[in-house]
């Protein structure tokens, strides 16, 4: 009990083990270098790959890190955003692009307002534990839009309409539906200054495209619906113009642009009658019976598209919609149950016309069960 302790008497240690406490020093270096050269190669390097040299209020911008090495591309990356302002997020998953220099993500941002400041930003390889150095956001300026009054509210890089159709809506209106695609843009802000009455039939918003069907109720005294949106890659005013052409068909419904085009109908139609022909040509030319035979399916088919429309039933207060599709617009409801004229069927919907001509999809939902 008397005699001193090795652990804490370090003459004693110095004079009995000398030897020890040197080779216990030794390793103990050794092992935190190894450490530290293991986190070293484990390192992510992190910095800015791009960064928006100006911005508008409205506009979706990208910003793209540059991580290396190449490697990383392999695990599962995990990013901290903090501290920006004037913007928020667009694109929660960004985009990948791997190359030899590095990986390259890229976020969207939306701009909201004049200060912009850019979000702090760290990474972590989730399956190694490995951080990433952290890069600082810097602040910028946004400019706000001084638009014309036809301005529709959007800022692309491009706007398109691929397909449009205009049809009597009442005696005093037309409805114009379209359906156009975007690139790099907020779509769901699009908005017309002069309708009567707007939305959205479907809308698609994506990064790099998007794309709605649209409808507006415009006076039918206009000749043209025009609108202006804001072109990013150009930087100014684009005048979109879609002419007023008034389908003969007195609808309000615009079945032709719905996700289920009714025009293939007609292309299947034709086709049947002349696949049709072709054999009952052939039959008369090589009077083989197989040949008759096989000409039934396609006219059976013929006739029967061709019979004229059946009468459904509609229960009372069912709504009309302008697209069949699901969550469209209601421009109308029945006021009692009513047989009413089939003039078509797209999925679950059925079109049909009314007493006051105009014409709207019916779910089957609200179709009589008797």
């Amino acid at each position: 009990m008397g005699e001193p302790s090795m652990f804490t008497d370090p003459s004693v240690a110095a004079t009995n083990e000398p030897e020890t406490q040197t080779a216990e020093d030794e390793p103990a270096t050794d092992v935190n270098s190894l450490f530290d050269n293991a986190a070293q190669s484990s390192s992510v390097v992190l910095e800015h790959s791009n960064v928006p040299a100006h911005l508008y209020i409205g506009e979706v911008f990208p910003l793209t890190i540059k991580l290396t090495p190449v490697d990383v591309a392999s695990g599962n990356i995990e990013y901290s955003l903090q501290n920006e302002e004037g913007i928020r997020v667009f694109s929660a998953t960004p985009k990948r692009v791997v190359k030899t220099d590095g990986v390259y993500d890229t976020f969207y941002f939306l701009t909201q307002s004049n200060n912009v400041r850019l979000p702090d930003i760290t990474a972590t390889v989730t399956s190694t534990g490995a951080e990433s150095n952290a890069i600082s956001g810097t602040s910028l300026v946004a400019s706000t839009l001084t638009p014309p009054e036809t301005f529709a509210n959007v800022l692309a890089d491009s706007f398109k309409i691929i397909d449009y159709k205009t049809t009597a809506y009442n005696q005093e209106s037309n409805i114009v539906v379209f359906t156009a695609t975007a690139q790099r843009c907020n779509i769901g802000t699009f908005s017309l200054s002069n309708a009567i009455k707007q939305g959205f039939e479907s809308k698609l918003p994506n990064v790099e495209t998007s794309q709605i069907t649209y409808y507006a109720i415009i006076p039918n005294t206009q000749q043209t619906l025009d609108f202006t949106i804001f072109n990013l890659s150009k930087n100014r005013y684009e005048l979109v113009s879609i002419p007023i052409v008034v389908d003969d068909d007195t609808v309000s419904t615009q079945g032709d642009l719905s996700p289920t085009d009714s025009r293939h109908t007609e292309l299947k139609v034709g086709a049947a009658a002349i696949l049709g022909v072709i054999f009952i040509s052939l039959y008369y030319w090589r009077r083989q019976q197989w040949y008759l035979a096989a000409s039934v399916a396609p006219l059976f088919f013929v006739v029967f598209t061709l019979l004229p429309n059946s009468s459904v039933c509609v229960k009372k207060g069912a709504p009309l919609y302008i697209l069949p599709i699901k969550n469209g617009t209601i421009f109308e409801v029945t006021m009692e149950e009513t047989n009413i004229e089939a003039e078509n069927k797209i999925g679950d919907f059925t079109k049909i016309r009314l007493d006051n001509k105009k014409v709207g999809w019916v779910n089957k939902r609200d179709i009589c069960s008797n």
